[in-house]
């Protein structure tokens, strides 16, 4: 069943979860030919008769859906609009009267609503690692002063004397050559073994893809090396320098955003690939794909870009070329806030491995090569005395490694990561207990750790996004935030009561706006205008949202990587912005429910 049809059960039954739902391609051309060959419809108009149709086709046929459309004049949003609510109306007509419950039927009404009640918010006992095994409960005071609050500064046993790793997020739009670049650094660096590169190389061989043999270092799954298409985030460490760098290879396909966003949340720096061939270069700008990249590195906070301008070889080293792609990119960069000095152009063959480790013989190009700018990215400075945040990214089993067992792979924004001491996972409200840490981590580091938690069964509601933090410190978990953004380009202002998709450190959540507080002038510190009806393109505004559930947060001064917020709708970044004020509204708790299927 497709997520259409899911959409379908939220108008019709008032219920929808996306996890019941499987993407699928709803487009079948040579079916459509045959059926509609001599109406002459488009490709579009074909997708969205299509879309229509798998929601709608248990309440209208295929030619209704069709005259809906002519009805709007094409506009899909209109015909959906205008379908829905013939739906509702029939509803309406055709609603039996209620019979009167009987006292004994009316108790039993009352009894379920009881147990349908919103599960409150748990209540938090400071307590020591100590944990009561029986409830197995975690309770959560909400202190919301001590979550806008300037946290205690914490004293750990042990001080760990190590660099600081750097996280680096590779990302660019389909077929760049991201995943080729990132297995090139990987190869460089002794980061694969000549065991793991001669299997690459004869599996590429073999599915007749012999160029993908270095991606396939991060494209591991069977269906990312058929499909030639990075589908999930990958996790992979070089040394350098005696530097440690977490490279973060991103997929570039707008299907798997999420996980594109999700990653992006964990890098301090990003290398942005370009393919500098002229169809593929200006069809990135024509898609908006390169555009809607900067803007995520500009979401992230990400400071300092090297863009690295890709598959140089095939265009013979054009230097007008190179010049022109550079001059846009500069342009677009500079509307988001960037300098000169905060980014840096770098023509490369990934594939040839030109100007990568070593400068290539270039005569109009007098930079470093990628390495060396690699290099001269200086260390994030981070606090070892903050509470302990560790983001998941990953949980699985495995039976063999380092770690074996229950392991969760993931970020560690703050604090230390202790072996044997429990801690919990939030908002789940998981109690788990660290056995072994893969290896002595600092704040900045993408690590895995083995766990276990007190209920077998448990492991398996840890979600990608959650927390892990000490009992007595835990993560603020709420529901309502004041937020300043900063919008992009939009189709339709904002207003109290638009919904979005937020997406907030690996986390992703539906929201509604609830009040549109000001909007500011270019300093971002006077007040322009005070409670506007609606926010348009590119202004600063402060607004207050409400979540459709709980999520992990902290304010922009406690921990930057889990305050930096994106709002999207319909696949489009509609707003980027940072958590100001944490607030938690115990009377509109509601559980997890996706706005608009369409945004995901």
């Amino acid at each position: 069943m497709s997520r259409h049809q899911g959409v379908y059960n939220m108008i019709k039954h008032g219920a929808y979860n996306d996890d019941d739902y499987e993407d699928e391609d709803d487009y079948n051309q040579q079916e459509d030919d045959e059926q509609y060959g001599d109406h002459n419809f488009t490709r579009s108009e074909l997708e969205v008769i299509n879309n229509l149709s798998d929601i709608f086709q248990l309440d209208f046929t295929r030619k209704q859906i069709i005259d809906a459309l002519y009805e709007t004049d094409g506009d899909s949003d209109a015909a959906f609009e205008y379908l829905s609510n013939k739906i509702k109306k029939t509803q309406k007509q055709q609603q039996p009267q209620k019979p009167q419950a009987t006292k004994k039927q009316q108790q039993l009404i009352q009894a379920v609503k009881k147990e349908e009640q919103p599960q409150q918010l748990p209540q938090l006992i400071k307590q020591s690692n100590s944990i009561d095994k029986s409830k197995n409960q975690f309770h959560i005071e909400y202190k919301v002063d001590e979550y806008n609050s300037p946290y205690p500064s914490i004293k750990y046993k042990n001080v760990i004397q190590t660099n600081p790793s750097t996280s680096i997020v590779i990302l660019g739009h389909v077929d760049t050559g991201k995943s080729t670049l990132t297995g090139k650094l990987l190869q460089i660096f002794k980061a694969l073994d000549d065991k793991e590169i001669r299997k690459n190389q004869k599996e590429a061989k073999n599915l007749g893809k012999d160029s993908s043999a270095l991606a396939y270092a991060t494209d591991m799954t069977k269906e990312e090396k058929e499909k030639g298409v990075t589908m999930d985030m990958a996790y992979k460490t070089i040394v350098i320098g005696g530097r440690q760098y977490n490279l973060l290879d991103s997929p570039g396909h707008q299907d798997f955003a999420p996980h594109l966003i999700a990653g992006a949340a964990q890098a301090d720096y990003a290398i942005l690939v370009i393919d500098t061939t002229k169809n593929a270069f200006e069809n990135s700008i024509k898609s908006g794909m390169l555009r809607e990249k900067l803007q995520l590195i500009s979401a992230m906070l990400i400071k300092q870009i090297i863009v690295a301008l890709n598959k140089m070889d095939q265009i013979d080293w054009n230097q007008k070329q190179f010049e022109e792609a550079k001059e846009y990119i500069k342009v677009s960069a500079a509307k988001l806030g960037y300098n000169q000095k905060q980014i840096k152009f770098i023509p490369i063959s990934a594939f040839q491995g030109l100007n990568i480790q070593n400068k290539h013989n270039i005569q109009w190009y007098q930079g470093d090569n990628l390495v060396q700018e690699i290099l001269n990215l200086p260390p994030i400075q981070r606090g070892d005395d903050k509470p302990l945040r560790f983001t998941i990214l990953n949980r699985f089993h495995q039976n063999d490694g380092k770690l074996r067992g229950t392991c969760l792979l993931g970020k560690l924004h703050s604090g230390q990561l202790e072996k044997n001491i429990n801690y919990v996972i939030l908002p789940q409200g998981i109690f788990c207990e660290v056995k072994e840490v893969e290896r002595q981590s600092v704040e900045g580091d993408i690590v895995e750790i083995k766990v276990k938690t007190l209920i077998d069964s448990e492991f398996q509601n840890i979600q990608i996004g959650s927390v892990l933090s000490q009992i007595e410190y835990h993560v603020p978990v709420a529901n309502r935030l004041v937020c300043q953004i900063s919008t992009l380009d939009l189709q339709t202002p904002i207003i109290k009561g638009s919904q979005y998709l937020m997406h907030l450190g690996a986390q992703k959540i539906g929201v509604v706006i609830k009040k549109l507080n000001h909007i500011y002038d270019q300093d971002a510190q006077t007040i322009k205008k005070k409670f506007p009806r609606a926010i348009v393109s590119n202004e600063l505004a402060e607004v207050e949202l409400e979540c459709d559930g709980q999520i992990c947060v902290e304010t922009h001064t406690n921990l930057e990587q889990l305050s930096r917020i994106i709002l999207r709708e319909k696949f489009n970044i509609v707003a980027i912005g940072k958590v100001t004020i944490i607030n938690v509204n115990l009377n509109k708790l509601k559980q997890g429910k996706i706005i608009h299927e369409q945004q995901i």
